[in-house]
């Protein structure tokens, strides 16, 4: 691309750094570094220039001459952090995540907060003993803070979005390659690998829109189990007192029965999934699969990139998380149907099993239940958080015929037979069966199931016998129709 006179890319055309102008210009390096790293970014990297003895004011060809070439990549990769070879920087995700937790939801877990957490989950787990035939973790229940949640969640986070992330680099690469005509050459090159540079850049944007969406889980989450997808990994039970008290403070409800109810609900949760090993490898695979198949709306990534740069707004402000495509595939429709009816058998197991445990002991135990499904339902925090970053409204739309099915799998199966259902995932209710629970239990008792196999096995078995002896008299026959024939035979044994 050509550049005209008294364009503003022109490097012949004297415009002096400091002077007044209006749009982009990347002869002013200040400038530049704003465009592409943001103001806050930029700000760093200038202090950082200058503590080298650069200065960050002067145009790019004197800032990229010499010496402080080295110096200036050093310090952008620095600024960028290690993002390595990987379409998301986690290292970015998790200090976003910790800076901005740190900044506005800063929680300080006292030793007397931490001890009536871990003691209302063993409390609670002593009252599960009577409402589930699942034998408790090993491991002791945990108070966490804020940032605790953090490091404990932040491994599965990576699973579930890295391939979103994947999809996103790749598009928004095709889409800024478009926009590197207006760049300096200094520019360019600066890196040797102008994809590998702008790869890291958006492994960057990425990684801190999802320390953004960890954020919101660390600052809502009640406790491992609340985010409606099983993200902590190991047997752990554990609460977060400060989201706890948050969530309680302008309820009708003491603080400590609203603390005992949600421990109720975290043992049972920590139960289920450390004691039916087949459950969470289920979920997120089923997550991943679908996220495999995430399509990216390249003309939203155009728009938005557009507008950042026309305002020479960092290209970090791009909102990732709407360039996903609404329309599903039919693969993935299928996938989300799956994924949610699993989702309500589990969230309805929860909510059944848990208040079976405290009834007798919590006098506001009903309102609670009542709360916890209008909040699955409507404003759970986590809900708006998968949206955003998977493109999919993931919530148990069957909660409440979940819930009825596993009190009526209680009174008729008890509890041990209820809690064998999850065995294997065949034995669970379809989603038919949980509009209809009458059908599941009214199919033929497992007794006739066994006698009619019984019955199958001994007609084979005898079918076959039938076969063997028939087959062993036609041998015999056959054998002797043989010798007779050869004594018919005038001299063949001469």
């Amino acid at each position: 691309m050509s550049n005209k006179p008294g364009d503003p890319r022109d490097p012949n055309d004297g415009m002096h750094p400091d002077q007044p102008h209006d749009g982009h210009n990347p002869e002013n390096w200040q400038d530049m570094l704003r465009s592409v790293f943001g103001d806050a970014t930029a700000d760093e990297i200038e202090q950082a220039l200058k503590s080298q003895g650069i200065d960050p004011s002067g145009n790019i060809d004197g800032i990229l001459s010499g010496k402080n070439f080295t110096l200036i990549t050093q310090q952008i990769k620095d600024m960028l952090g290690s993002a390595g070879d990987g379409p998301v920087n986690w290292k970015i995700a998790e200090q976003v995540a910790r800076e901005t937790i740190t900044n506005q939801h800063m929680d300080r877990l006292t030793a007397t907060e931490g001890d009536a957490a871990r003691e209302a989950l063993r409390t609670a787990s002593l009252w599960l003993d009577t409402s589930t035939a699942f034998d408790p973790a090993r491991a002791t229940g945990l108070a966490w803070s804020r940032l605790d949640f953090v490091a404990h969640a932040l491994p599965t986070m990576r699973i579930l979005l890295e391939p979103i992330g994947a999809n996103i680099s790749r598009a928004f690469f095709e889409t800024f390659t478009e926009h590197m005509e207006g760049l300096p050459e200094q520019l360019k090159g600066m890196f040797g690998n102008p994809q590998k540079f702008l790869n890291q850049i958006t492994a960057t944007m990425i990684g801190a829109q999802y320390g953004s969406a960890l954020t919101a889980l660390a600052a809502h989450s009640f406790g491992s189990t609340d985010a409606g997808l099983p993200l902590i990994e190991g047997t752990s039970s554990a609460l977060v007192p400060a989201n706890i008290a948050d969530f309680s403070q302008d309820l009708d409800v003491p603080h400590s029965e609203v603390r005992l109810y949600i421990a109720a609900r975290e043992n049972a949760a920590s139960r289920l999934y450390s004691k039916v090993s087949w459950l969470r490898p289920r979920i997120l695979d089923t997550v991943a699969a679908f996220a495999q198949e995430i399509q990216i709306d390249s003309d939203a990534i155009e728009q938005q990139l557009q507008e950042a740069l026309s305002h020479q707004e960092a290209i970090a402000t791009v909102d990732l998380s709407s360039v996903l495509t609404l329309e599903l595939s039919e693969h993935q429709q299928e996938l989300l149907d799956r994924l949610e009816h699993l989702l309500s058998l589990v969230e309805g197991w929860v909510a059944h099993s848990a208040s079976l445990a405290v009834a007798a002991h919590l006098p506001h135990w009903v309102a609670l239940q009542e709360m916890f499904a209008r909040r699955y339902a409507t404003d759970n925090p986590a809900k708006a958080v998968w949206e955003a970053q998977l493109g999919m409204e993931l919530e148990p739309r069957l909660l409440r015929e979940a819930t009825a099915f596993w009190n009526m799998a209680y009174s008729r199966l008890g509890m041990v037979e209820r809690d064998a259902l999850w065995n294997h995932p065949d034995f669970l209710p379809t989603p038919s069966h949980l509009k209809d629970p009458e059908a599941f239990f009214n199919k033929p008792e497992p007794s006739d199931i066994e006698a009619e196999l019984d019955s199958f096995l001994e007609d084979l078995f005898n079918e076959a016998d039938h076969k063997d002896h028939k087959g062993d008299g036609e041998q015999r026959l056959s054998e002797e129709e043989t010798n007779d024939n050869a004594g018919d035979t005038p001299g063949e044994s001469q």
